[in-house]
């Protein structure tokens, strides 16, 4: 059993790193196309003079297609489209769809929402930040998978916590990915090192969900829930 697990460990990292090799710069600069876009479209939000509850409302739909496009391109360069230009084309769709059912699971950003809309400020956040966190780690952890299960299979939620529930080594690799690019965001907020944590927590979800679907073509495999 443990050398299998530590043989499973080994082909994650594998996975992990071809893709790593094949992708890496692209991976970046969809990163950083990600962050301009961000950053210009709260510009344009925050000079319109709109209501601070409407702000809030636009910046946390803007943030969720935008994340849902992020999702789309890498993943392309992830399943091996080797041209950047195409990887950035995006089916509307798909990412709407990833951008709506990621929101409904988004319990900081809903909180966030709630807040601003009914309190005016981020009080209630800042009230309920310590039972967030463990939720939302939760949360994160359980649908990690959920931008493969809409992009790649067009599924949804029951998908994405199939992938997860029915195999534990793929849910200790996720949660330790999801742990780890957690702690990290909190350590490095502002730092450039912060530019890979991302990119390199999706590459390694990629590789989990990879190897999820090799253990679903191997039912008898010791790593199987009951």
């Amino acid at each position: 059993m443990i050398e299998d697990i530590a043989g499973r460990g080994s082909v994650w990292w594998t996975v992990a790193k071809e893709r790593v090799v094949a992708c890496w710069w692209q991976l970046l600069v969809v990163e950083l196309l990600h962050l301009v876009a961000l950053s210009v479209l709260s510009s344009i939000v925050a000079g319109a003079g709109a209501a601070e509850s409407a702000e809030t409302v636009l910046m946390f739909v803007i943030g969720a297609v935008l994340g849902a496009w992020r999702w789309s391109a890498r993943l392309r360069l992830l399943d091996g489209e080797g041209d950047l230009v195409r990887a950035l084309r995006t089916a509307g769709s798909p990412v709407l769809r990833l951008a709506l059912l990621s929101s409904a699971v988004n319990l900081y950003g809903l909180t966030w929402v709630a807040s601003t809309l009914f309190w005016g400020d981020d009080s209630l956040v800042r009230s309920l930040s310590l039972p967030l966190f463990p939720v939302s780690l939760f949360l994160a952890a359980a649908f990690a998978l959920l931008p493969m299960a809409v992009l790649l299979e067009g599924r949804g939620f029951g998908r994405a916590w199939h992938l997860l529930r029915d195999d534990r080594r793929s849910a200790l690799r996720i949660v330790l990915v999801i742990l780890g690019q957690a702690v990290l965001s909190v350590v490095l907020p502002n730092s450039m090192l912060s530019l890979l944590i991302d990119p390199a927590a999706a590459v390694l979800l990629f590789a989990s969900y990879r190897l999820s679907l090799d253990e679903e073509k191997s039912p008898s495999s010791p790593g199987k829930a009951s």
